[in-house]
């Protein structure tokens, strides 16, 4: 091929290829146009501007713990912005690192609402450890643990939800038994955890534990609202809470308050009376009577298998 027929050929080439670039130009110029109109329209327009930040639970229900106000701090949402200026992983991604919270999930919803939706972490117990600083009841600096034994800090406003909740004290730890945010690794715990979760189940509403104490691998001590102090064993939780209920409830048909009482026996176990008194005593003639058709020996409810 003679040199000016491939000059030609490459003279062509280059025309093509200019032609091609400028084709590109026009199209890029044109996209960063209509992105900029598109930008503006929706992230820019006031039409759009944030109205509402509506926080619920996934079922719709006003949260328990996270008042909206946290929860908006949390999420960092520019509230003077527009819906779509909000980026919506990053906010479900501040909520779900909160220990706090189980689960978040956040929708626009045209033309001026950010909806959040969370499941919260809701406390059944505090968490009383000396070697570890933790005091218990505390609106600034306790530590709550959730049903699932997962552990979170308390902040102020969960103080009305918590503040009555019981307490469970536990001594020999370490920090890496009970990190924020995770189950606790702490098995004496997580028994006296059972127990407050088998407690609300069964307990009346006008009585209630105070605290849970771990005294031992197979020993826990409750002291109940009223000044009772009963110990309870690691497991047949609900048995022994029956037991408890009836033997109350029967001492004060008679007149009687029980003091303390040991239900880790089957049978026989030992307690007293305040003002004196052991529910081990026979029975004398006059409290042999029955009183409202119960069997006034209250050893013999504690002796029943059921």
């Amino acid at each position: 091929m003679s040199p000016r027929i491939m000059f030609f050929q490459s003279l062509k080439r280059l025309k093509d290829m200019g032609r091609t670039l400028v084709i590109l130009g026009i199209v890029a110029v044109l996209m960063y146009f209509a992105y900029k109109a598109i930008h503006e329209h929706f992230n820019d327009n006031d039409e759009f501007a944030i109205e509402y930040i509506p926080v619920t639970d996934f079922q719709g229900n006003d949260t328990v713990v996270l008042s909206a106000k946290r929860v908006w701090d949390i999420s960092e949402i520019d509230t003077k912005g527009t819906i779509f200026q909000v980026d919506l992983d990053d906010v479900e991604k501040r909520l779900r690192e909160r220990p706090e919270v189980i689960s978040a999930e956040v929708d626009r919803r045209l033309p001026d609402t950010i909806e959040i939706k969370i499941e919260e972490r809701i406390p059944v117990a505090w968490l009383s450890c000396r070697q570890l600083g933790l005091a218990g009841r505390s609106p600034y600096k306790g530590l709550l643990i959730d049903k699932f034994g997962v552990t979170f800090k308390s902040e102020r406003e969960f103080w009305e939800i918590a503040k009555t909740l019981p307490v469970i004290e536990v001594s020999a730890t370490s920090e890496d038994d009970f990190q924020l945010g995770k189950e606790m690794n702490h098995p004496d715990c997580e028994r006296a955890l059972q127990f407050i979760l088998s407690l609300n189940k069964v307990v009346p509403q006008d009585w209630g534990v105070e605290r849970v104490v771990v005294e031992n691998f197979y020993t826990l001590k409750v002291i109940c609202t009223d000044g009772l102090e009963a110990k309870f064993s690691m497991y047949e939780h609900d048995f022994q809470l029956n037991k408890l209920l009836k033997v109350r409830e029967h001492a004060q048909l008679n007149g009687k308050v029980l003091a303390w009482i040991d239900l880790r026996p089957k049978t026989n176990n030992p307690g007293g009376y305040i003002g004196g008194g052991s529910i081990q005593n026979e029975p004398s003639k006059s409290e042999a009577q029955p009183i409202n058709n119960l069997d006034s020996s209250t050893q013999s409810i504690l002796d029943r298998d059921n």
